[in-house]
C-alpha cells in the first residue's frame, strides 16, 4: 500500500467534527430573530442550493483536483461559518441565507471528493477501513464538542460557541493543504483497469457515453438504492428515537448520553471491517444489512427499555459497516468502466439520485407515521432488507 501523508486529513475529520453549536444549532437562528417557519425555509435553500449544483462542482471537482476541491471546500465553509456569526450578531435574515447558500457550496464541493481522494490513495483493498477510519475521528470531535458544550455555552453563550467553531474550522485550512496531492490517473491506465475487470461482466467505456451507461446499468442503480436505505435509516434513528424513548416512559433528556454511547459504538465500524477481507465484502454486507432490517423490525415492537435502549445504541453500527462497504464497491465499479477520471463527477450524480430517492421516501414514510412510528421501523426494516439481497443476487450472477 503506498504511503501518504493521510493523518492530516484524520485530523481534518476531527476538527470538522467540532461544531460547538450543533445541539443549539435551532436557537442561533431562533435567538438572532429568524421564526420556525423561516428555519425550514432556510434548511430548504441549503437543500436546494446542494440539489442543483451537486453535478456542476463534481465536474469542477474532475478538472480541479481532488485535493484543491477540499482545500476550496474549507475555506468555503469556513466562510459559511463566518457569515452565520455575522447573521446571529446582526439578527440578518439576508445574512441567514447568504450562509445557506454558502453552506450548501461547500457540501457540493466535498461531496464525494474526499471518497475519491481516498479511493485513489487507498484503492478498493484498504478503502473501506480508511474511510472508517477517518469517520472515526470526525466522531471523536463530534463527541467532543457535545461534552465542551455546555461548558462553553455558560461561560460565553451562543456566540462563543460559534466563535470555537469558526476556529476549529479555520485551523482545517492550512490542515488540508498540506495533504499529499492525489496519484495521476493516465487514460492508459484506466483502459487497462477496465480491460482486467472485464470478466466481472463490465465493458470499459470512455467519455460521457460510459458515464452515463454506468448508471444504466443495474447493479448501480441498486447500490444507490440501496444507499438510500441507509439515508433513510439514519433519518429515522436521527428523528424518532427519542420519541421511542417517550413511548417507553423514558426521559428525553437520556437522547443526549445515547447519542453520545451509539456514536462512540459506531466507531468500531474501522475494526469490523480491518478484519474482513476484500473479497468477502459483498457476503459480510449482505450479513449486516439482513441484521439490521431484522434489529430495526424487533425496534419497532420493543417495549422494554432494555431492549430499546440496547437497540438505540448498536443498530447505528450495523448501518455504518455495510454503507462502507457499499461505498468502496461503488467506487470499484467505476474503475471497472474505466471512468476513474470521472469518479468525482460519478459519484456526485449517485448522491442527487440518492438525495432525491431519499425525498420519495420520506414522503412515503409521512403517509406510513400516521400509522405509527412502529409502522415506519418495520418498513424501512424490509426495504433495506430486500434491496440488500437485490444488490447481492445481481452482482453475483452478474460476475457468474
Amino acid at each position: 500500500m503506498k504511503k501518504v501523508n493521510i493523518d492530516r486529513l484524520d485530523i481534518l475529520s476531527f476538527l470538522n467534527g467540532l461544531v460547538f453549536y450543533a445541539p443549539v444549532a435551532l436557537l442561533v437562528r431562533t435567538n438572532a430573530g429568524v421564526t420556525t417557519a423561516q428555519f425550514f425555509v432556510l434548511q430548504a435553500i441549503l437543500s436546494l442550493t446542494v440539489f442543483v449544483f451537486e453535478i456542476p462542482t463534481g465536474v469542477i471537482t474532475d478538472k480541479f483536483g481532488y485535493k484543491n476541491t477540499m482545500i476550496l471546500a474549507q475555506v468555503t465553509q469556513f466562510l459559511a461559518k463566518v457569515l452565520l456569526l455575522a447573521a446571529f450578531i446582526r439578527g440578518s435574515y439576508v445574512l441567514f441565507v447568504t450562509e445557506a447558500v454558502v453552506e450548501g457550496f461547500a457540501a457540493c464541493f466535498l461531496s464525494g471528493t474526499q471518497e475519491a481522494y481516498l479511493y485513489s490513495v487507498y484503492q478498493d483493498n484498504r478503502y473501506a477501513v480508511k474511510m472508517a477510519h477517518v469517520a472515526n475521528f470526525g466522531t471523536a470531535g463530534f463527541i467532543v464538542s457535545t461534552l465542551l458544550y455546555v461548558l462553553f455555552y455558560h461561560f460565553g453563550g451562543i456566540r462563543v460557541l460559534i466563535i470555537a467553531t469558526i476556529i476549529s474550522c479555520g485551523v482545517g485550512i492550512p490542515c488540508v493543504a498540506g495533504i499529499e496531492r492525489e496519484p495521476e490517473t493516465t487514460h492508459s491506465d484506466a483502459g487497462a483497469e477496465a480491460s482486467s475487470t472485464s470478466k466481472a461482466g463490465v465493458t470499459g467505456k470512455s467519455g460521457d457515453a460510459g458515464v452515463m451507461a454506468i448508471f444504466a446499468d443495474a447493479r448501480m442503480l441498486l447500490m444507490v438504492v440501496l444507499a438510500a436505505g441507509f439515508s433513510l435509516g439514519f433519518l429515522l434513528i436521527n428523528f424518532f428515537y427519542v420519541d421511542k424513548l417517550i413511548a417507553c416512559g423514558l426521559r428525553e433528556e437520556l437522547m443526549s448520553l445515547i447519542i453520545i454511547v451509539y456514536s462512540a459504538i459506531q466507531m468500531l465500524a474501522e475494526k469490523i471491517l480491518d478484519r474482513i477481507e476484500s473479497t468477502h465484502y459483498r457476503a459480510a454486507m449482505l450479513r449486516f444489512i439482513i441484521l439490521s432490517g431484522i434489529v430495526m423490525m424487533i425496534f419497532a415492537f420493543a417495549q422494554t427499555a432494555v431492549v430499546v435502549i440496547g437497540i438505540m445504541v448498536i443498530l447505528p453500527l450495523f448501518l455504518n459497516v455495510p454503507a462502507f462497504i457499499l461505498d468502496s464497491m461503488e467506487n470499484a465499479y467505476i474503475d471497472q468502466y474505466g471512468q476513474e477520471n470521472k469518479r468525482a463527477s460519478i459519484l456526485s450524480a449517485a448522491n442527487m439520485v440518492g438525495n432525491f430517492l431519499e425525498i420519495i421516501f420520506l414522503f412515503a414514510s409521512a403517509y406510513i407515521v400516521r400509522i405509527g412510528i412502529s409502522a415506519c421501523f418495520i418498513g424501512a426494516g424490509i426495504m433495506l432488507t430486500g434491496f440488500g439481497v437485490c444488490v447481492f443476487l445481481v452482482h453475483t450472477r452478474q460476475e457468474r
